[in-house]
């Protein structure tokens, strides 16, 4: 018989809803970040030393957060995904809580989008559309469309995407 899983450790309370998305944010001398998007729109910035959240985001106009990831493992910018089809860019440096940039995806499915940074200093960023079985990549300094991959026929909606680059 399998043994029952271990008790937390702590549990992060004051979501308010459920939570869809999470990131973590390790590195340097300053303590770990988790963030976690909720069904309400809210992005928490949890402080895993303290257990408290730093600052909560109201995002994506009350729509569920689906997808959250930063740039280079840094604090200070994050990406967002709702289900308002939009994917924002945060500005936390600071103490800001500001929408710089978003895309319009027209998404309203599951997909979370995927993230690209090159050693070349370009950062793409593929994301449904609003054809469910289409995937679109754009530059994401610019928004530049680079590619767009669609199917000859219509298989059904896109669940899951992952870009990935081989180093040689």
């Amino acid at each position: 018989m399998a043994r029952p899983p271990p008790d937390p450790l702590y549990i992060l309370r004051g979501s308010g809803a459920s939570v869809n998305a999470l990131h973590f944010c390790c590195g340097g001398d300053r303590p770990p970040l988790l963030y976690s998007g909720s069904g309400k729109g809210a992005v928490h910035v949890w402080n895993l030393s303290t257990r408290r959240a730093e600052r909560v985001l109201e995002s994506h106009a009350g729509n569920s957060v689906i997808w959250l990831n930063t740039f280079n493992n840094s604090r200070s910018c994050l990406i967002s995904q709702g289900r308002d089809m939009r994917v924002c860019v945060w500005d936390l440096s600071e103490g800001r809580s500001a929408v710089t940039d978003s895309l319009h995806t027209g998404s309203v499915g599951f997909c979370q989008c995927s993230l690209l940074e090159s050693r070349l200093g370009s950062t793409l960023l593929a994301h449904p559309t609003q054809h469910m079985e289409e995937v679109s990549v754009v530059e994401m300094s610019s928004w530049t469309q680079v590619c767009s991959l669609k199917p000859d026929s219509n298989l059904g909606m896109l669940m899951s995407m992952k870009m990935w680059q081989m180093l040689f």
